[in-house]
């Protein structure tokens, strides 16, 4: 009898202390590896969307070559280029060297821009249509939002975080299609970007930051905030 008491005793015991120690490294071993895993997906979709945005300057370049002319600013389309017989493809650009419209903007030459990269097989990721939406007549971006193109003769980006950025043609990373500068990126990734194609400060250079003083200054990105609150703008 009284070795049944003890047995049973014995039984009723818990986990030891070094078994929870090991139950504990574990578990933190397992969420280590998840917030690693996170930060390298994030590292990942960073990457993608610069790759995109160069790859977009090799296309408009490309298309130049080919046609003597910019996509969206070329002036007989309908003729030159195969699968462009419906807006936006088709609309005639007035051929002064200019995407038309601001950066952010999508209609008019800014936006039948990105349908002539796809009919002249240069670019993927846009359905040819004129539904101004990320993943239809515009493409999204790996990282967030999507990405549309304009021209700036003054340099003026809404909402910059520059003082003055040099005139010319830009595609800018937005959150929303048609809100020029809404945001699309953390402070950490917009200057992970920013890195990654110029110098890393939001108000000089080829790649301009936009946002408010959650995004930065013109100097600094917000690094250690988890905001979604800037938008860039990279020279074509």
């Amino acid at each position: 009898m009284k070795t049944h008491i003890h047995e049973s005793v014995r039984d009723e015991k818990g986990f030891t202390l070094v078994e929870l120690a090991i139950v504990m490294v574990i578990i933190g071993l397992l969420i280590g590896g998840i917030l690693k895993g996170q930060e390298m997906i994030a590292n990942a979709q960073v990457s993608a969307t610069v790759a995109q945005i160069k790859g977009v300057t090799a296309a408009t370049n490309t298309f130049q070559d080919m046609f003597d002319a910019l996509p969206g600013d070329i002036t007989n389309p309908g003729t030159r280029l195969t699968n462009c017989a419906a807006a936006p493809c088709n609309a005639v650009g007035n051929g002064n060297s200019q995407i038309g419209g601001v950066p952010g903007t999508v209609a008019g030459e800014n936006l039948s821009f990105w349908a002539q990269l796809n009919a002249a097989d240069l670019l993927t990721g846009v359905d040819g249509s004129n539904t101004a939406a990320w993943g239809r007549a515009l493409p999204s971006a790996k990282a967030g939002g999507g990405l549309t193109v304009g021209f700036t003769a003054t340099g003026a980006l809404t909402t910059s975080l520059a003082a003055a950025a040099r005139g010319g043609h830009y595609i800018m990373l937005q959150g929303v299609p048609g809100t020029i500068a809404s945001p699309a990126l953390s402070g950490s990734e917009a200057a992970r970007m920013d890195r990654k194609m110029d110098d890393g400060a939001p108000g000089t250079g080829s790649v301009i930051g936009s946002g408010d003083a959650t995004c930065g200054t013109a100097t600094t990105y917000t690094e250690n905030a988890d905001q979604v609150a800037c938008a860039i703008s990279a020279r074509l």
